[in-house]
């Protein structure tokens, strides 16, 4: 591309530099080779040995690819898509049983066992990719036996059954395409929180989760297997350091509440062992952990915190800086806000949450920049216009959302309440964004439902996507921003995903609208340290000092939606400009040089 325009912001003399950087919450949509990992719908078994496996007869529910809601006789999606499941599924267990399959066009071939191995073999043939209540399969186990001398009905164990184009003796845990998708943007950072049951993963406290009792490969699932073998946990850690290895970028990994110091210390020891030396580790307890009746994670932070007398959001507080505590007693105390980056997470329309926990640390522990890398919050947004039939005006109405947030200093979702506080506290990491994008269509609402999920298609959202994270986030000043998610079907509980497929990362103008950002932020970095306008004061209350260190083609005071307001001579030197007639809000001057553009923030108060 030619001509690359670049937001930059500079930050002002009494504010952090802090990092702008793109991440993305990842899911779980196609990861593993072995599509056993990902369910857990077991039925009719009459109990499970400790890794989960039935120790009966037992039917699963083994694959669900109707969008939402087919199983009621309406698909929100008014495109009807369909993530294709269709091909052979080479399949095994240990053990013997009688197999036999349901659901929409499967069939179950070469079924046969092994007596030397003890191993029966099968395979799956799913067609129907347009058919209504594609790739829904469930299988039954009868006459089950363990092993050949065991008595009837004694159950199986170690089923895999691989995705289409896998062989049985893969190495691969992950599949191709799934590596694919994550790596389909040039991301910065990882965030597991998704893949790990945080929210529905505590016990009732004082129980504590322990190192011991870990999800690990051996496991029947990668899933929550409450129910099977009391491991509330999903993805081990095994698979979760392995994937990191793979993809080499920063992870941002969350811990549950329940989790001892031992498992903690556990858990740092494997990181600092297995984990690329490259790779930073953000680091957060829990998450949104915001209501004492919300999930297992609320109630298990009030328990908590009626133990300690103190309230809610001090125990957060408090128990993220132990976290802090134990990451540094193995990786060492230089590595807290280095490699170690300890995140106190906050919640984005009542960011008074964050001044409870930072003057908690500061008057019990210690100040905040000794245990805390950075803040977060949330970079969500509506629309203004969410029952328009015109697409365009449901796009326009983010866009005014994303202002809102930006300029209205008396609404809940100010952005700079957070980034300003962040940097009060000498936070070495500012404020970072844990997740962010489109809230809409969410909550399961039904009013308007097709075009609201046709705006995710457009153009438009593209920009959008943009819109939110640079001019919305980087040039005031945010720090590594994590959009939520990496994929997703599009339905009446939320279109989060930069694709609807997890084969196709370019179903639609997401995922481009990333790259873009990252390719921008990129040149942003390697842009001379000359290149410095110096603005004084501020904010300012209309009188503004303007001093350019070097030539430019042009300078331009615009305002948050790129209007051009005034035209400056781009002369080095001094000069001032009047902004006393324009109303109180966020403005940035435009400067540009060969095609290269950037831009710094000015603060309109009055």
């Amino acid at each position: 591309m030619k001509y690359i325009y670049l937001l930059l912001f500079l930050v002002c003399l009494n504010q952090l530099d802090a990092k702008f950087e793109m991440g993305v919450n990842l899911v779980d949509d196609g990861a593993f080779t072995n599509i056993i990992n990902h369910t857990v719908r077991y039925s009719n078994a009459t109990g499970y040995n400790k890794f989960g496996w039935p120790t009966s007869d037992f039917d699963l529910v083994l694959m669900d690819g109707r969008p939402a809601t087919e199983w009621t006789g309406n698909i929100d999606d008014p495109e009807q898509y369909r993530v294709d499941y269709s091909g052979t599924y080479k399949a095994s267990f240990q053990g013997l049983a009688e197999v036999t399959v349901s659901g929409t066009s499967v069939t179950l071939e070469n079924l046969r066992y092994d007596n030397l191995t003890n191993t029966t073999y099968f395979e799956l043939i799913v067609g129907g990719h347009d058919e209504p209540n594609h790739a829904l399969v469930f299988l039954s186990f009868k006459n089950t036996r363990i092993s050949p001398k065991a008595m009837n009905n004694s159950g199986i164990s170690m089923l895999r059954v691989m995705r289409q184009g896998y062989e049985l003796d893969t190495k691969k845990t992950f599949t191709d395409e799934y590596i694919a998708l994550c790596k389909a943007a040039d991301f910065a950072c990882y965030r597991y929180y998704n893949v790990q049951n945080i929210w529905n993963g505590e016990p009732v406290y004082p129980a504590k989760t322990t190192w011991e009792n870990r999800k690990t490969p051996l496991d029947a699932a990668q899933q929550s297997m409450r129910e099977t073998n009391g491991k509330r946990d999903a993805w081990c850690w095994e698979y979760i350091v392995e994937l990191s290895n793979i993809l080499d970028k920063d992870i941002w990994i969350n811990i549950h509440m329940s989790c001892d110091s031992n498992y903690v210390a556990e858990l740092a020891k494997f990181l600092q062992e297995n984990l690329n030396e490259n790779i930073n580790i953000y680091v957060e307890n829990s998450n949104e952990v915001w209501s004492p009746t919300q999930a297992t994670h609320g109630p298990y932070n009030k328990a908590e915190a009626d133990y300690y007398g103190i309230t809610f959001d001090q125990n957060y507080a408090r128990r993220t800086v132990e976290l802090s505590n134990w990451f540094g007693n193995v990786f060492g105390i230089g590595a807290i806000n280095n490699r170690i980056r300890v995140i106190l997470a906050g919640q984005h329309a009542y960011n008074g949450r964050s001044d409870i926990q930072l003057n908690y640390i500061n008057n019990k522990i210690g100040e905040p920049k000794d245990y805390i890398y950075a803040t977060s919050t949330a970079l969500y947004f509506q629309t203004d216009s969410p029952s328009s039939e015109y697409l365009k005006t449901i796009n326009d109405g983010m866009i005014d959302d994303i202002s809102n947030q930006v300029v209205n200093a008396q609404s809940s979702t100010y952005r700079l309440n957070h980034i300003n506080k962040a940097n009060d506290w000498g936070l070495v990491g500012g404020c970072t964004s844990y997740e962010g994008g489109p809230h809409v269509p969410a909550g399961g609402g039904t009013d308007n439902l097709g075009n609201l999920i046709n705006s995710h298609r457009t153009k438009e959202m593209g920009n959008i996507i943009k819109y939110n994270y640079q001019e919305g986030w980087e040039n005031i000043g945010g720090g590594l921003a994590m959009h939520f998610t990496l994929a997703s079907s599009y339905n009446r509980y939320g279109c989060w995903g930069l694709t609807d497929d997890y084969t196709n990362p370019d179903r639609n103008y997401k995922m481009q609208a990333i790259r873009d950002i990252i390719s921008t932020k990129s040149n942003i970095e390697n842009q001379p340290s000359e290149d410095v306008v110096n603005l004084s004061p501020n904010p300012t209350t209309g009188l503004v000092q303007v001093v350019l260190y070097k030539d430019y083609d042009s300078i331009s005071v615009v305002d948050i939606n790129g209007k051009t307001l005034l035209n400056i001579d781009p002369i080095v030197g001094s000069t001032q400009i009047d902004m006393s007639s324009y109303t109180s809000g966020v403005y940035f001057l435009k400067y540009s040089k060969d095609g290269i553009s950037g831009s710094t923030k000015i603060q309109l108060s009055r």
